[in-house]
């Protein structure tokens, strides 16, 4: 994000106040750190990659009361979308009905969003200001996946406009795979065992 005077609000301008760069400097941590520069952010097509794949990512908004909320969102896998280089947008389903995450909005739109690739272990942390909108237009978009589309009640949508992102090391990270891509390797070796108890069969025959 750029502001009025033309400088770009960075993910360090965000996480690391006087307190953090100090611990940085005790250690010497702030000489690992890369100027992020001062081109305008853009998505890179690896976290664009990763956005539209996933099928879960944990939602950070800021309470009335100062408190961080935190907040697990899951879907089909595309149901974020990246509506252009710095905007994103996913449906927000029906949930318990608390509206914590909406009233949070309306009061404060900064947000963190946290995406993990658990195979990889590639996560990435999204900044940015977001709000909720009703518009039918942008329902109907965010509920085409392609060739298929979402089947749930959608009732708003949250739109995301991105400050600056950060991708963490991938230090503690279990790999994880879901079902689908489990059940894709296990195929692959049934395969290889259907070929082999064929030719054990052609050899026997022929014996």
């Amino acid at each position: 994000m750029v502001d009025m005077t033309g400088t770009r609000t960075t993910y360090a301008d965000i996480a690391f106040g006087p307190r953090v760069r100090a611990r940085q400097e005790q250690v010497g941590a702030h000489l690992r750190i890369t100027p992020p520069g001062d081109e305008p952010f853009r998505f890179d097509p690896r976290d664009r990659a990763l956005i539209r794949s996933s099928d879960l990512f944990f939602l950070s908004t800021v309470t009335e009361s100062g408190w961080p909320y935190v907040q697990h969102r899951g879907g089909p896998p595309g149901f974020v979308h990246v509506i252009d280089e710095r905007t994103l947008a996913f449906p927000d389903f029906p949930g318990n009905q608390q509206f914590v995450t909406t009233g949070n909005l309306d009061h404060d739109g900064r947000v963190c969003l946290f995406f993990v690739d658990f195979p990889t272990r590639r996560r990435l942390k999204v900044f940015g200001t977001a709000h909720t909108s009703e518009d039918a237009d942008l329902i109907a978009a965010v509920r085409d996946l392609g060739d298929s589309e979402i089947r749930s009640r959608i009732e708003r949508v949250v739109v995301v406009a991105v400050t600056d992102v950060d991708v963490n090391c991938t230090s503690h990270i279990r790999p994880r795979w879901d079902r689908a891509a489990v059940d894709e390797r296990i195929d692959l070796y049934r395969a290889d065992i259907a070929r082999l108890q064929a030719r054990i069969a052609e050899l026997e025959a022929a014996t």
